[in-house]
């Protein structure tokens, strides 16, 4: 396992820990712990580029805290807890399978356009 991985897991564990206790204190901020976790660990083990996780990891913590405040502004104070946290994570998944399969098909167009195009050797 490289720096970066390490890196890269520290940063997934804080942001799910920020996420989670946005969305419901300290259990959420457990949850949200075990999904950053979940995620450096997913993309230690696939070697996938940071390119790819960062963008991913924070659209679905977007669309998270997005379901919730949507719910949170239609309900009374307090009374929709678990529906804020369903919105949220209905959110967060739609955001993560939707953000991933752009930022996939993005970054798979940009190698097949660089293997049709290799770089010019220099003029000179």
């Amino acid at each position: 396992m490289k720096l970066g991985d390490i890196l890269f897991g520290a940063i997934s564990i804080a942001i799910g820990i920020w996420a989670g206790q946005s969305l419901g204190n300290t259990p959420g901020a457990i949850m949200g712990a075990i999904v950053g976790f979940g995620n450096g660990a997913v993309v230690a083990y696939l070697k996938l580029r940071f390119s790819i996780a960062i963008p991913v990891l924070s659209g679905t913590v977007a669309g998270g805290l997005l379901g919730r405040s949507i719910v949170r502004a239609i309900c009374f104070p307090g009374t929709c807890n678990s529906a804020e946290v369903a919105a949220a994570l209905l959110t967060g998944v739609g955001s993560l399978i939707g953000v991933g399969l752009v930022t996939a098909l993005v970054v798979k167009s940009f190698d097949e356009y660089r293997q049709a195009n290799p770089p010019m050797g220099n003029a000179d």
